[in-house]
């Protein structure tokens, strides 16, 4: 059964198929689903099919426009909806998936956090308060980083300064797609921010880029932190490499007083010396790139 085109959609196609089309119209959606929706333990009774409905309800107003079937062009987006909640704080969060074809292929970004403070007295109403919050966040985050995606590189780095952690964020992930050195510096700032999730991030995206400037950053963080968090730096500057990062690498492997963190070192340098046999195919491919003007 083909859907029923209705005048909203009309002018959506009709503002798809124009050359001139602004990107502040609604973003087509072809499919938006809830991967997870069992929020009991945060107190929050509520199923999968509710939080179906509030997350197709609140597309509209967060600047998505549901376009199924054969009316979906080739672009639209893919949204996939995630709700964690923490039993231990009460917290409860929303993480979005987006999916996007492009002209050479397929984009992927990952957006939103748990950010609901705990509170002592959470009722089934503040918990249906929290989850609204954190998917309007969520939401307008995808919106944030699909409107990144669509920008040249110097609004980007403009964008990098500005006042809206969430619009800072969606440039970080884009020009780190993009290999855009002028990134490098936000990303080694977030190191030393307060919020775990973040950090890992920034991290990522650093070992993601090769970043060699990152790796006297992250010594120090390591050192700074528990052993479990020395570990993940660990197989991180494995994965950037380079003379500094092998010589720490190998004086952890040699004399660091706990085993499990020798073993992690030296697995790192084992990793390190194949990975440096092999051409690096994810750098090379984008060799012929320009960056967007």
């Amino acid at each position: 059964m083909r859907p029923v085109r209705t005048p909203f959609t009309a002018a959506l196609l009709l503002c798809l198929a124009a050359s001139g089309c602004r990107r502040d119209r609604p973003y087509p959606v072809e499919r938006a689903e809830v991967a997870s929706g069992n929020l009991s333990r945060a107190g929050l009774q509520i199923s999968r099919s509710d939080l179906q409905g509030e997350l197709t309800r609140r597309l509209g107003a967060a600047g998505f426009a549901l376009v199924e079937g054969e009316e979906a062009p080739r672009d639209a987006v893919r949204l996939t909806l995630e709700v964690m909640a923490r039993p231990d704080t009460g917290q409860v969060g929303a993480v979005l998936h987006l999916r996007r074809r492009t002209e050479t292929g397929q984009v992927s970004y990952e957006v939103g956090e748990a950010s609901d403070p705990p509170s002592s007295a959470r009722s089934e109403a503040t918990a249906r308060a929290a989850l609204g919050q954190a998917l309007d966040r969520a939401l307008r985050q995808g919106r944030l980083q699909l409107q990144a995606a669509d920008k040249p590189d110097g609004e980007l780095v403009k964008d990098l300064a500005s006042g809206d952690k969430a619009v800072r964020e969606s440039a970080v992930r884009v020009l780190t797609d993009r290999r855009n050195p002028a990134v490098v510096q936000a990303l080694l700032d977030q190191l030393g921010g307060d919020e775990p999730d973040e950090v890992r991030r920034a991290i990522g995206a650093l070992v993601e880029m090769k970043e060699k400037r990152a790796v006297a950053p992250l010594i120090e963080l390591g050192d700074a932190r528990d052993p479990t968090f020395l570990r993940e730096v660990i197989y991180a500057l494995g994965g950037i490499g380079g003379e500094e990062a092998q010589a720490y690498l190998y004086t952890v492997a040699q004399g660091h007083d706990q085993p499990a963190i020798r073993e992690a070192a030296q697995q790192a340098l084992d990793e390190l010396s194949r990975s440096e046999q092999k051409p690096d195919r994810g750098l090379s491919s984008r060799e012929g790139e320009a960056p967007r003007q």
